[in-house]
């Protein structure tokens, strides 16, 4: 089975980077220290305008990832769920909150910012250990067929049947036993599930498309249905879903159509949008300018800052649940691997990089401030960050010396950074890093590979380091320690292979504990423990960059992206 937190992150970045224009290597080790200062992405003066939205307005939206699938349970990269969604829904829905633009909004990362949306309601009982859902009455497919309790359970059993993206996402990756035991209809509205433990994320874990999209069992049905871990090839190109907009047409790789569900309980901001898929950098820079596009997702940072204070556009970033990352692979799950670099194994040297690293200067001249500085396990965008135990890790040469002395390591000692293809920001970053370490005998090779052998370098090889963008599709801790801190047997998909048990014992607790202060506490705890092995380097917590047209009159922001919310004059 796949994972969809690591390698969704890691496909979209390669996906991203590989279509954007190539930009110059920056060596910043000549950089020096830096200071611990945080920084956040810059944005052009003012709003968005207040003229009034035009419901029958279409919207065009530029955007340099290709839409890999229609399917949202196959989905390989974190922008495919959201565009996907918009002709699905799902029982639950995140809540908003206002973006640092007026007139934009962005999701919100609370653990229990979430909301009913094909849900009427839903309440946990049992410990959390029981969900029950209470659809809305009423609806209806465009085939005609009833979205009831009996589409819910098809559709979920079809994630677990599938096996892939979606399952690794509904199951929390904790499958071994599975966490689900059982989803069963109690009348034609009413959804049950039942877990093995408490599961408080499973709210947000159904709010995203690729774990809780609802799909027509009968049109899914005639067309292939659905075998165990294998796509079905309509669903890769066609809709069987109930949601905000209808799919009119769809060009793999160039464009997709939207129109309005008419049939659709709320209806969405636009009438219709048009989604063109320009892979081209230059090409997206220049529409986003000329006023081609209303909305410009996934420009290099560079070409995006390139626009702040033009009058054609509005540059705003708003928070995500990504960061950039350095990895070191431990291989705690197969210790004989270890001889390759056995130096990752050694907590103070591995340490002693962290305090060499360059972040400021990486910060403002890789991200050109779209991202905010911290260490730590959790990310500033966080609702259970507490920056007094992950602030930002200031730049200390004397620091790491120290601790390179203190680790017993002889240098000097080589080994290989590796980057995918086409990632430039992780590129730019592993090269600040190599310049960085040289002065302390530490010889970093950055070495490119193509996205296959990158992604069996972090999932199956763990034979060096990598840089990557990195984030959870459910902004929950314990689903977050499910890919950081879980120690063997139940998830191979640890990419740093870090296991502390320590750590391990207290995220377990977690889904047990909900009053504040004994949970944040542990997660407090758990946060320290694993900033003192530092598996890696936290680089940036990065920001979502969109750039907006002068007739946009309203924006929502999300890793998954949400166009219900999208409109124009």
């Amino acid at each position: 089975m796949k994972s969809t937190r690591r390698s969704v992150a890691v496909c979209r970045r390669l996906v991203l980077a590989a279509t954007a224009a190539a930009a110059a290597v920056l060596l910043l080790a000549a950089c020096g220290s830096s200071s611990s200062s945080s920084s956040s992405g810059a944005n052009s003066s003012g709003g968005l305008t207040k003229a009034a939205s035009n419901p029958n307005a279409t919207l065009i939206v530029n955007n340099a990832v290709p839409i890999a699938t229609l399917d949202p349970n196959f989905t390989t990269n974190d922008q495919d769920p959201g565009f996907d969604g918009a002709m699905y829904s799902t029982l639950t829905q995140v809540n908003h909150e206002p973006g640092k633009v007026e007139g934009t909004e962005q999701q919100n990362l609370g653990v229990s910012a979430v909301k009913p949306y094909l849900a009427q309601s839903y309440a946990f009982s049992d410990g959390n250990k029981t969900l029950t859902f209470h659809l809305r009455p009423g609806l209806k497919f465009p085939s005609g067929d009833p979205v009831d309790a009996k589409a819910v359970v098809w559709s979920l059993n079809r994630v677990i049947k599938a096996g892939v993206g979606g399952y690794s996402v509904l199951e929390e990756t904790d499958y071994t036993p599975p966490l689900i035991t059982s989803i069963k209809e109690q009348g034609p509205l009413t959804v049950v599930i039942k877990y093995k433990r408490p599961a408080p994320n499973q709210l947000q874990v159904l709010s995203t498309p690729t774990a809780g999209a609802i799909y027509d069992p009968k049109l899914v049905e005639e067309h292939g249905g659905q075998e165990k871990e294998k796509p079905n090839e309509w669903l890769a190109s066609h809709s069987a879903g109930y949601g905000p907009y209808l799919l009119k047409s769809y060009q793999p790789n160039h464009q997709l159509v939207l129109e309005a569900n008419p049939d659709f309980f709320e209806k969405p901001k636009s009438k219709k949008i048009i989604l063109n898929m320009i892979p081209d950098n230059e090409t997206l820079l220049l529409d986003a300018q000329s006023g081609a596009a209303d909305i410009t997702l996934t420009l290099t940072n560079q070409a995006a800052h390139s626009l702040v204070g033009n009058a054609c556009c509005t540059v705003a970033s708003f928070k995500s649940r990504q960061a950039e990352t350095l990895n070191f692979p431990q291989n705690a799950r197969k210790p004989w691997l270890n001889g390759k670099d056995p130096f990752f194994k050694n907590q103070d040297f591995r340490q002693a990089l962290t305090y060499a690293f360059p972040y400021e200067a990486v910060l403002q001249k890789v991200a050109y401030g779209y991202g905010q500085l911290y260490y730590g396990e959790w990310m500033p965008s966080y609702s259970w960050y507490d920056p007094k135990v992950g602030p930002p890790r200031e730049t200390n040469v004397d620091k790491a010396k120290e601790l390179l002395a203190k680790s017993g390591i002889k240098t000097p000692v080589s080994f290989t950074i590796y980057v995918g293809q086409g990632d430039n920001i992780g590129k730019e970053i592993a090269t600040a890093a190599s310049g960085a370490w040289q002065p302390l005998g530490v010889n970093a090779k950055v070495q490119v590979v193509s996205p296959s052998a990158f992604l069996e370098v972090v999932y199956t090889n763990h034979d060096g380091a990598t840089v990557f963008l990195d984030g959870p599709q459910v902004v929950a801790p314990d689903y977050h320690w499910a890919y950081d801190l879980q120690c063997p047997p139940n998830n191979q998909f640890n990419d740093t292979n870090t296991c502390v048990p320590a750590a391990d014992k207290i995220m377990k607790e977690i889904p047990y504990v909900t009053q504040e202060p004994k949970r944040q506490e542990l997660l407090n705890k758990a946060d320290e423990l694993y900033i003192e092995n530092s598996p890696r380097v936290w680089v940036y917590d990065s920001e979502l960059v969109a750039v907006l047209g002068k007739n946009v009159t309203g924006y929502y922001s999300s890793d998954l992206p949400d166009m219900r919310f999208w409109a124009k004059r």
